[in-house]
């Protein structure tokens, strides 16, 4: 099993690949709730449904890609955070440590030591 580094700016956080596909998938399916999406909603959750997908430490979320402005930060942080309540076990570390990042709450680097795996 491969372990990917979900990179926001200049920070994120190193998870295992099973660990993100399960994170990912929640959040595929709180997006897919949303009513009204908009195109770059779509290619997310398509792009989303493609990683989920992939193993071997090579997964890239795309949040600079996809969140290049406040707004659509904030709305996926919103979706994180609803998320969250529906994850699977497996996901679920990774998922706060997902919205600790969107929120500015997490400074840790791709060089950063790996104990945050273990904290909730």
């Amino acid at each position: 099993m491969g372990t990917s580094f979900v990179r926001y700016g200049d920070y994120g956080f190193w998870t295992p690949d099973a660990y993100l596909g399960s994170w990912l998938g929640s959040l595929v399916g709180e997006l897919q709730s949303v009513v009204l999406r908009e195109e770059w909603q779509e290619q997310l959750i398509k792009h989303w449904r493609i990683q989920m997908g992939i193993d071997g430490g090579v997964m890239w979320v795309g949040l600079d890609d996809f969140l290049i402005d406040d707004a659509r930060r904030e709305f996926v942080l919103v979706v994180a955070k609803r998320a969250l309540d529906h994850s699977q076990p497996l996901g679920l570390r990774t998922g706060q440590l997902f919205i600790d990042l969107l929120a500015g709450r997490l400074k840790t680097t791709v060089s950063s030591p790996i104990d945050y795996l273990e904290r909730p």
